[in-house]
């Protein structure tokens, strides 16, 4: 079926996210583990080193924050991919959709809308006209997190997912570095390594479950109206 193939595809893109993911935590952890230095050895053969001193250690440390906020807007992004495309391959109409879905497009549709639009509107809603929806129907940019991504399953009529605590702190961390309100110095200083394996696991955990909540909604073809 055409929406587990979708979904497939949203699996793949998350585990190849979290692969690197996990390679760069499994780097984070020899930080632990004593002096670290990096090993060049140029195409002469010549060998030269640089020591990883405790200020690059809390880049490094910082940077991890940039990777799970990446792991969690593109898992979410690429969710929201396959519901599209899961609604397109069902040939939705305003009748087939649920009132869920309705209001969604109409928000979408009705934004900033003239008379023209409206009529517009008005007809493919009359006339049962095959509906589309954008990839920002629902707005997500910089701002994921547990409570971000429960109101977007509640707006398209998913479930609820509890806990993922961890994820608010990724989403203010990563957003402190992008807009330079503190430097990768000033985050990473305050965290372990150990503190952020713990953070990988809770948003990995957390994802998961948040896929697979999506599975089952595109499974059920939840955004059809009952």
């Amino acid at each position: 079926m055409i929406y587990i193939t979708k979904m497939h595809n949203t699996r793949i893109g998350y585990n190849k996210r979290l692969h690197e993911v996990e390679v760069y935590f499994n780097t984070l952890k020899l930080l632990d583990a004593g002096n670290c230095s990096i090993k060049c050895v140029d195409i002469l053969g010549n060998e030269s080193f640089a020591e990883i001193n405790s200020e690059l250690s809390t880049i490094l440390k910082a940077n991890g924050f940039l990777l799970l906020y990446n792991l969690m807007e593109s898992t979410i992004r690429m969710s929201l991919d396959a519901v599209i495309n899961s609604m397109h391959d069902s040939n939705v109409t305003f009748r087939s959709l649920s009132d869920k879905l309705r209001k969604l497009w109409i928000r979408q549709e009705g934004k900033n809308a003239n008379e023209d639009k409206i009529m517009s509107i008005a007809n493919s809603v009359l006339d049962d006209h095959l509906l589309r929806f954008k990839k920002e129907f629902i707005n997500i940019s910089g701002n994921i997190d547990a409570q971000e991504i429960r109101n977007i399953l509640k707006k398209l009529g998913g479930a609820e997912i509890s806990n993922g605590r961890y994820l608010k702190t990724i989403k203010d961390k990563r957003n402190h570095l992008a807009h330079g309100e503190f430097s990768f110095s000033e985050i990473g200083r305050d965290f372990t390594v150990n503190e952020l394996i713990v953070y990988k696991d809770s948003t990995k955990d957390y994802l998961v479950k948040v896929l697979d909540e999506i599975q089952s909604y595109l499974d059920n073809k939840e955004y059809l109206h009952p």
